[in-house]
């Protein structure tokens, strides 16, 4: 049985290019100084592309007009150029297919995108002041399917028994199996790119948030509940399907029933038609449904 040292250690692993690793804290700033950021952007040729592409957009720019790196900084702001900069960097190891879980090409980014919405409207509905942070954790919340898509391929289901035992999730298989899960694969990946703590457990409880008490953390609430409101949508639905469950307090904290949920599915598909109209995918040929 392979151990998570195993799947973390593989050569062809993802690695944090180096001008994102400067990047991420300052744009979890909030108070960051514009030019600072624009020195860091401009030294990544995909971020910096990213950006420019965004702010010369029909959504941000000007009829007859291109605007340069600083001034598509300046016209952005700071919530949009926070999403699109975390945007970028998650396409660019996330764009290609996953054998692991059965998901076609740019379908783990697609779901990225989407539970990074759900998230952020999920924030913004309950009073989470930090709602770029739980767009970045919707964002990466799957990213550890990466580090197990790397290590077994096609051959992942066969490690964890393709039929889970009745009344246990995914999530129970994966551990049960291997002794870790995806979310768990994710969190040590995370860390390993250097990103805040909170990021990290966010993304490693985000199938099973812990209970209301001491410590309870709210963004780990919002990220669960923006999962499983993508794989109702049925975005990013792999050979795992729907084998998870929604938190019972989390289904009571955030007041989601089939009503709210039926209408954030249907925000998160509007949101993220309109983001593919406005960016290209991975390899440049658009996002893949």
């Amino acid at each position: 049985m392979a151990k998570l040292s195993d799947v973390l250690a593989i050569d062809n692993l993802p690695a944090m290019p180096s001008a994102m690793a400067r990047a991420v804290p300052l744009l979890l700033d909030p108070d960051v100084d514009l030019a600072e950021l624009e020195q860091v952007i401009c030294q990544d040729e995909a971020m910096t592309s990213a950006v420019l592409r965004l702010a010369n957009s029909a959504r941000y720019g000007a009829p007859g007009q291109q605007f340069d790196l600083r001034r598509s900084i300046a016209r952005l702001g700071r919530e949009p150029l926070r999403r699109c900069v975390f945007e970028q960097h998650v396409c660019s190891v996330a764009g290609g297919d996953n054998l692991a879980f059965g998901l076609g090409r740019g379908a783990l980014w697609r779901s990225a995108l989407a539970g990074a919405m759900a998230a952020e409207h999920l924030a913004a509905e309950h009073g989470f002041e930090q709602r770029s942070l739980a767009y970045l954790c919707g964002l990466l919340r799957d990213i550890g399917k990466l580090a197990l898509d790397s290590f077994y391929g096609s051959s992942y289901l066969a490690a964890i028994e393709p039929q889970p035992e009745a009344n246990r999730t995914f999530v129970e298989q994966e551990r049960r199996s291997l002794g870790f899960d995806h979310a768990k694969i994710g969190a040590e990946l995370v860390r390993r790119w250097n990103f805040p703590e909170r990021v990290a457990l966010a993304i490693e409880h985000h199938h099973a948030p812990p209970p209301p008490g001491e410590g309870h953390d709210t963004l780990f609430d919002v990220v669960h509940a923006a999962d499983t409101i993508c794989l109702w949508a049925g975005i990013g639905t792999g050979l795992d399907g729907l084998e998870y469950r929604l938190s019972q307090h989390v289904r009571e904290r955030l007041s989601l029933d089939r009503h709210s949920a039926e209408q954030l599915i249907a925000t998160v598909w509007h949101k993220l038609c309109e983001a593919e109209a406005t960016m290209r995918g991975p390899g440049d040929q658009g996002v893949a449904a």
